[in-house]
């Protein structure tokens, strides 16, 4: 019987570990995972309330907090302004509350290091949203200062406010109980004059209020949006 010889089998070895390299490659023909591409910025006030709900429906809490004003040195500190104290009298969270109750809302397995954990009952299962403008958005006068912003207000140079009301319908579905919120908020969007139009932080978020549900034609078994952000403090 005639023995393989030395070339015969190191060329054999190279069939085999190309084939298996060959195998280990991808399929041409499988799907490719293409990434998302990324929110463009709001380019008008009525565009911050569109990725507002966007960062609802998809629960987006980096898309939700991109949208607020969070800039303390230009008197641009975002506020949500209940429509009923809470028990302990609150009227109002800042950015930072509103930041976390979404990160929990949005995100329950990644909550905040050192915050609790989200009780399982609370866990979203989808969420159906709709805002419907009442009215165009018109500037806020009041809202301007008077010494270039030292009173606190915001300075006209710098920016400029608008707010328009819209009716509000949010069905929340979780694990065990929905919610509905129906009712009205007024939105108070800032440009930042000094920023071109595409560029993030042009149009922000300034001043969420919750009308709530005390109006014509609305159900009263609805819940308010702060009351169904209370749920996940």
């Amino acid at each position: 019987m005639k023995r393989p010889n030395a070339s015969g089998c190191w060329a054999a070895g190279r069939a085999v570990i190309t084939l298996l390299a060959l195998s280990l490659l991808p399929n041409c023909e499988d799907p490719v995972e293409l990434k998302p591409a990324p929110e463009a910025p709001p380019g008008s006030p009525e565009a911050v309330v569109t990725a507002l709900a966007k960062a609802y429906q998809q629960r987006d809490p980096e898309l939700f907090r991109s949208v607020l004003a969070n800039e303390h040195g230009a008197n641009a500190d975002y506020l949500f302004f209940l429509s009923e104290p809470t028990n302990v009298g609150e009227t109002q969270w800042d950015y930072a509350e509103e930041a976390r109750i979404h990160q929990r809302m949005f995100r329950p397995d990644q909550p905040a290091p050192g915050d609790p954990v989200v009780p399982s009952d609370l866990w979203l299962q989808s969420i159906q949203i709709t805002l419907t403008p009442l009215e165009v958005f018109k500037v806020r006068e009041d809202l301007y200062s008077a010494n270039e912003g030292k009173d606190g207000k915001l300075d006209p140079h710098r920016w400029r406010a608008t707010d328009a009301r819209y009716s509000t319908y949010v069905y929340f579905d979780l694990a065990n109980t929905d919610y509905k919120v129906e009712g009205e908020s007024n939105f108070v969007v800032i440009e930042d004059l000094a920023k071109q139009v595409g560029q993030a932080g042009k149009f922000l978020l300034f001043v969420w209020q919750d009308l709530g549900s005390g109006f014509p034609g609305i159900s009263q078994s609805s819940s308010s949006w702060g009351s169904f952000k209370g749920l996940y403090r």
